[in-house]
């Protein structure tokens, strides 16, 4: 097995396959890996390619559709060079593929999976918590703050903040979701009523990958208040137009990564385990 490029969380998932018996090398860091487990650092991708079943891509693949996301090198590793050398019978898995590559026989994307995204919104709920305290520098218990959007992940993280003390309101399209916000604790209330409340918190939590944030909103928001955008692109506001309102933009991708590499890293790997077991049958 093989692990090309990624973050720290990627270490971690090479070195919990280590343990479980597989032969485990890592290609893409600059840094000592032994620390890890018992996984073996490669500089040259042909020779970690060489042999491998089973070939691993971070989440996210790639930051430019190019070149493999390699935070911890400063060589580039392109994606054609992985699929060019990659035996055809290999399994590769990475995350937020795109069209072209699971066009190949074998691959397949471990973000797209309902038991990924479900296992790993808890540490991005709780890594958002942490942001939050660091970013408004107060204490959640007593802090009247948004949840934007109210899946996995907006539910977690209202369940978390509910339980610290936290007044929250939770922004939701359906009335389906509104009435489980309801169930939490939490204040729901429909995404037409944001222009008339955005005033009233002192930090806001988007999930939506969407502009729920417009113009219109900015116009009411509170100054100072901090937007923590937990969405993928296009993001739920502009960055520019928020920071022009008086409030904070805190782009927050891949905080389980950043913030707590090991449980996100032990997500990886199990989620990969059920995979490779699931190809066996």
């Amino acid at each position: 097995m093989t692990f090309v490029g990624g973050d720290e969380r990627m270490l971690f998932a090479a070195g919990a396959f280590a343990e479980n018996g597989y032969d485990v090398s890592v290609c893409g860091f600059d840094i000592s890996v032994g620390e890890y487990g018992r996984i073996d650092g490669e500089t040259d991708l042909r020779n970690a390619l060489e042999g491998a079943r089973h070939v691993v891509l971070p989440l996210p693949y790639s930051r430019d559709g190019e070149n493999i996301n390699t935070p911890f090198s400063k060589e580039k590793i392109k994606i054609s060079e992985i699929l060019a050398q990659t035996d055809e019978s290999s399994y590769i898995y990475g995350g937020m593929f795109n069209e072209k590559i699971l066009k190949r026989e074998h691959t397949l994307d471990y973000y797209s999976r309902e038991d990924f995204a479900v296992l790993n919104a808890v540490p991005t709920a709780e890594s958002a918590v942490k942001l939050a305290l660091e970013e408004t520098k107060r204490s959640i218990c007593g802090m009247n703050v948004a949840v934007l959007g109210f899946g996995r992940v907006g539910k977690i993280l209202a369940k978390t903040l509910v339980s610290l003390g936290a007044d929250v309101t939770v922004f939701a399209r359906s009335a389906e979701a509104r009435a489980w916000a309801k169930i939490f604790f939490c204040r729901p209330l429909a995404f037409s009523e944001l222009y008339e409340h955005i005033g009233e918190f002192s930090c806001i939590f988007n999930t939506v990958p969407a502009r729920v944030i417009s113009d219109r909103e900015l116009e009411h928001i509170r100054r100072g208040t901090v937007i923590i955008e937990l969405a993928s692109a296009p993001y739920g506001a502009d960055a520019e137009a928020v920071s022009a309102a008086g409030a904070r933009f805190c782009q927050a991708s891949s905080l389980p990564g950043r913030i707590t590499p090991k449980t996100a890293g032990n997500i990886i790997y199990e989620t990969l385990k059920e995979i490779i077991e699931e190809e066996k049958k």
